[in-house]
């Protein structure tokens, strides 16, 4: 039985939400979950390709190594193209590895994750902006 309050609590308790559909038109998870905090592990495909830009945990972890103070990467979560478990497990290690090594910005993501705005607030204030010019 689908309940969601468990649902809700289920995303705030996730460091990360893994989304490995091989179709997605809109999807919500990945924002849900970024609204909670977890970073979302995605199958680069529709909605969850629109909404989901990779982090590049490798440069990530370079910068670190070798120095430098990486604090704010682009990206807001973990993508990969492959339908295979490979491609998925590769994300998944990547994102873990970040996780482990670099909690500082594993942490800075999840923020500004959580303050992104995927309402219709904007889309609907451009769509009035555009009616109003054209009446």
């Amino acid at each position: 039985m689908y309940s969601e309050a468990l649902a809700h609590i289920i995303y705030a308790a996730a460091d990360f939400v893994i989304v490995p559909s091989l179709f997605e038109p809109c999807g919500l998870t990945q924002l849900i979950a970024m609204r909670y905090g977890a970073l979302p592990i995605v199958r680069r495909t529709g909605g969850l390709g629109d909404t989901v830009s990779d982090i590049n945990a490798a440069a990530a972890l370079g910068d670190h190594r070798s120095g430098s103070a990486l604090t704010s990467p682009s990206g807001n979560g973990f993508v990969f193209d492959g339908a295979d478990e490979g491609s998925c497990s590769g994300a998944l290690e990547r994102a873990l590895r970040m996780y482990r090594e670099r909690r500082d910005v594993w942490d800075t993501v999840s923020v500004r994750n959580m303050d992104l705005d995927y309402s219709w607030a904007q889309p609907a204030a451009t769509y009035l902006d555009m009616y109003r010019k054209i009446a």
